[in-house]
């Protein structure tokens, strides 16, 4: 999916424009906007450790320059090269792979959150469209109760 983000001078996120993707595209023809490729793992609520990396228009995180994607396999890589040698120790190998997947759990939930508040906002929409359309989603109460009771127990009928 694309979408717009307004970035300014530093080239740090300020904006965002997700939905449609038709709505993305018209608002990167804007100045200060660029149509980029969204990443699961980006959200509006961690909008400022993220740019758009100017080589190719990718969302990447400000302190590596790289995609969630490239920071793994830069990081196996590193791990492979340096296993292969005899460079990394154990404890350092295994330090390097928790926090590697302390990331992937944090982009996990990241991507989670993110899927909750469109959800939400997904629901809240279709509620105010149902409710400009006339369409009452709220069930309706009977207009007349009866009971009876007997010896044997009660018997409840709605009209």
């Amino acid at each position: 999916m694309k979408i717009a983000v307004q970035l300014d001078d530093d080239r740090n996120i300020t904006g965002i424009y997700g939905s449609p993707e038709s709505g993305a595209e018209k608002q990167s023809k804007i100045e200060g906007w660029t149509l980029v490729d969204s990443n699961p793992a980006f959200y509006i609520d961690n909008m400022y450790s993220w740019t758009v990396r100017e080589s190719d228009n990718k969302l990447v995180h400000i302190s590596t320059g790289m995609t969630p994607d490239e920071e793994t396999k830069e990081s196996l890589t590193n791990l492979t090269k340096g296993q292969l040698k005899g460079q990394l120790m154990n404890q350092q190998f295994q330090q390097a792979v928790t926090v590697m997947t302390k990331q992937a759990i944090q982009d996990k939930l990241a991507a989670q959150m993110a899927i909750t508040a469109l959800t939400k906002q997904v629901a809240d929409l279709t509620t105010k469209l149902d409710k400009a359309n006339g369409v009452n989603p709220t069930p309706t109460t009977p207009s007349e109760v009866k009971s009876v009771a007997t010896v044997d127990g009660a018997v409840i009928s709605a009209q």
